[in-house]
Order: C-alpha cells, then sequence, then structure tokens
C-alpha cells in the first residue's frame, strides 16, 4: 500500500521532516519533475476556470496539454482553448497509461478520494491533485482559502501546527486536522475522511440546544443559518444577533426577517456591520454572494468588535463564517469569550493556518474548551471548528445516539 495512504494515522512531526528549503525546492520542481517522469503528456480533468487556467500555464512552459476531460457530459465535444472536451472514458482510453492526469476541478461538491478512484478504475495509472500547478504559477493559477500560501509558510510555523494538533477532542478531529495539514503541506488530497453528516454549525452529536439560547451571527448572509438555528431550536431561542456587513445580504436577511411571526421578530436583531480586532473602516464589496467580502476599492462600512456590540449582553454560541476575518473577530471577542464561554462554531478554512492558529488563540482565552473539527466540502473546504466548553458537552451515550450514518467513498 502506498505508504501516503496512511499519513493520517501518524503523527505530523513523523511526516513533515523536510526542511523549509526542502520544502521551497520541491514546490518549485515538483510540476517539472512529474511531466518529465510522463515525457511531458499529460491530461486535465475538469473544463472550467481551473482547466482553462492551467492550459493556459502549462502553454506558457512550452507543455501542449494532450486533452482536457469533464464529467458533465454537456460540455463533451464543446472547443476549449483550441482542445476539445472528451468523457473521462474517451480520455483514459485514450492518454490513461501513460500521462498523468490532472485533476483541476473544486472538489467541494465531490471528494478527491472518489475523482481519483473513477479516473484509475477507467485505467489512469497517474493521477495528481493541480497542487504541483498551484506551487509553480502560485496566484496566477489560483488563490483559494486554504491554500492562499505555498506550503513552506506551513513549515516556517511548524511549531504552532504542531501544538495545535494536541488538541482535538476525538479521532475524527484528528484524523480531520491532519488530512488538512497534508493536503497543505504535500498537496495530496487523498487523506480527508469522507463528509461528516451536513449539520453545519448544530451538530447533533457535538451539541443540543438550550431553551435561553443566545446565538449570534456573524456572517449572516440572508438569514440561512437563522433558518437553520430556529429550526434546531423549535424557535425557542432568548435572541439572535444577525451580523452582516454585504447591504445587498443585509435587505435579503431583513426581508426575511419580516416574514416571520412578531414573536420570532422581537428576538432577532440584524446588525449591519463587519466585525474585527477593533473599531475602524472597512471598504466592502456589495455582492449579495455568500462570499462578499473586502476589497481595496469598495463601499465604507463600519467594523466593530464583539466585545463592544455585546458589552452588556449574555451569549451561549457564537457561529463565524466571515472570509478569513474569523481570526481578528475573535481577538475582539475575548472579554465576551473569556466572560461567558459560549459555544464557537468558527470556519477555518479561509486561510492556510486558520486551522491551527485559531484552536491556539481559543485556548489562550479559556483552558476549558474541548475542540471538534468536522469536513462538509472536499479539499478541506467547509471546516468547521467546533470549541465546546465543559457546560454544553454531550454524555458520550448521547453523543453516540445521535451519530448519523454516514455514506462511503464508494457511494
Amino acid at each position: 500500500m502506498d505508504e501516503l495512504i496512511t499519513a493520517h494515522l501518524k503523527p505530523l512531526r513523523e511526516v513533515l521532516t523536510e526542511s523549509v528549503a526542502q520544502v521551497q525546492a520541491r514546490e518549485a520542481n515538483a510540476l517539472t519533475s512529474l511531466l518529465e517522469a510522463h515525457d511531458g503528456r499529460c491530461v486535465l480533468f475538469g473544463s472550467g476556470t481551473l482547466g482553462r487556467r492551467a492550459i493556459e500555464l502549462l502553454r506558457e512552459t512550452g507543455v501542449e496539454p494532450l486533452g482536457v476531460c469533464d464529467s458533465n457530459p454537456q460540455r463533451w465535444g464543446q472547443p476549449l482553448l483550441g482542445l476539445t472536451v472528451l468523457s473521462p472514458e474517451r480520455a483514459a482510453a485514450a492518454f490513461g497509461a501513460d500521462a498523468v492526469f490532472f485533476v483541476t476541478i473544486w472538489n467541494d461538491f465531490h471528494w478527491y478520494a472518489q475523482t481519483e478512484a473513477k479516473l484509475r478504475s477507467l485505467g489512469c495509472t497517474s493521477v495528481s491533485s493541480y497542487a504541483p500547478i498551484f506551487w509553480r504559477f502560485g496566484e496566477r493559477f489560483l488563490n483559494m482559502l486554504l491554500l492562499n500560501e505555498p506550503s513552506h509558510r506551513l513549515y516556517a510555523r511548524l511549531d504552532e501546527v504542531l501544538e495545535a494538533e494536541t488538541l482535538w477532542a476525538d479521532a475524527e478531529s484528528l484524523h480531520v486536522y491532519r488530512a488538512n495539514i497534508l493536503w497543505r503541506a504535500l498537496g495530496d488530497a487523498r487523506f480527508f475522511p469522507f463528509p461528516a453528516p451536513r449539520n453545519t454549525y448544530f451538530p447533533p452529536d457535538l451539541l443540543e440546544p438550550t431553551t435561553d439560547e443566545i446565538f449570534v451571527d456573524c456572517g449572516a448572509f440572508d438569514g440561512d443559518t437563522l433558518r437553520e438555528m430556529m429550526s434546531w431550536t423549535d424557535g425557542r431561542f432568548s435572541a439572535a444577533y444577525a451580523i452582516e456587513a454585504d447591504a445587498v445580504s443585509g435587505e435579503r436577511l431583513a426581508g426575511y426577517v419580516a416574514t416571520l411571526p412578531p414573536d420570532l421578530q422581537r428576538k432577532i436583531h440584524p446588525l449591519a456591520c463587519a466585525v474585527g480586532a477593533e473599531r475602524g473602516i472597512l471598504r466592502f464589496a456589495m455582492s449579495g454572494s455568500a462570499t462578499a467580502t473586502t476589497v481595496d476599492e469598495g463601499v465604507e462600512v463600519e467594523c466593530r468588535t464583539l466585545d463592544e456590540l455585546l458589552a452588556g449582553q449574555r451569549v451561549t454560541m457564537i457561529k463565524m463564517d466571515i472570509e478569513g476575518a474569523e481570526y481578528d473577530a475573535l481577538r475582539g471577542a475575548r472579554a465576551v469569550i473569556e466572560r461567558d464561554h459560549p459555544v464557537l462554531a468558527v470556519c477555518v478554512y479561509h486561510t492556510q493556518a486558520d486551522i491551527w492558529r485559531i484552536p491556539l488563540l481559543l485556548r489562550s482565552m479559556r483552558t476549558e474548551y474541548r475542540y471538534f473539527l468536522r469536513a462538509y466540502d472536499g479539499d478541506g473546504l467547509q471546516t468547521v471548528l467546533y470549541a465546546m466548553p465543559p457546560h454544553r458537552m454531550l454524555s458520550a451515550d448521547a453523543r453516540e445516539r445521535a451519530v448519523v450514518p454516514r455514506k462511503s467513498a464508494a457511494e
């Protein structure tokens, strides 16, 4: 068996043994070495944005891809930058024996292990993630969230990475953590466990609602998490603070709240601002999308700290999905966290370092938290950290009863 397949079972200290200089050299040479091993023969699996950029960038180096393929039948036969999109079956039959297939798709609604297994079942002998292309071209290829920095930056902070490895409260969390680190470090996404049941922010095996829940939703968007929260509590909560900086999404949020019964409306408090480590002014892209974020040229938005916003308000749970601003927002919530010890559900996939620096930050605020990780999408996307205070922890029996059977990658 390929030793890397079981790498997630080993302590990271035993796997991440290269020096920073060695990793920099590996990154610089990975694409060239892989192409040389296949005499320059390569195929791209995925004809979307990543596939198109890969074709353009490979041609800059003098490499002409043999072809591009896609799982979507509607794209078969369509032209793409001088190539014709093939079915995976046709591409594998023509090139699978001696070409490397680069998987150039967002593995958000797929799992990389599934994609690789499919290609190998069709006869592809060499399959790679898009990491070697990213390492060679950096932001020219993509600037994707947790891959927003090259791998050697992780190795430069390896002490923190290894320290955070000791924090996880169950085997699944440790597996998800190691998989995320190994994806960032080695460019191999095979380590990810198949996704947890989709109960984002309110996983039944970790958390039950209280009748006096006071919920803070950072990145409230159009009310999608509010709807989840109200279903989770069956409407029995004390208050909800819905924080959204994007005015377009804020209007949708207000429209949704206006449709609710008066008794629920009175408990929901929309707040039109951003949250961060300190008070200030940010420029925000008013796109109305779920990924709206700050931009150099945008509409001015007030940024406030949660400590200021919630100075006189007890809090039982805080959720954060704010496109990479989570770390600073938590710094600005130190007093609330130290005072109330709320449940925290925090996205940790928007930057390379969040998955280790955020739990370490929280530990500096309250040592009693127990930490869990759940992965909901492929390539590490939608990975959520749950920081659980002891008084909200379910018993082992309750957790066991709440576990939802999950599908396997084969399904």
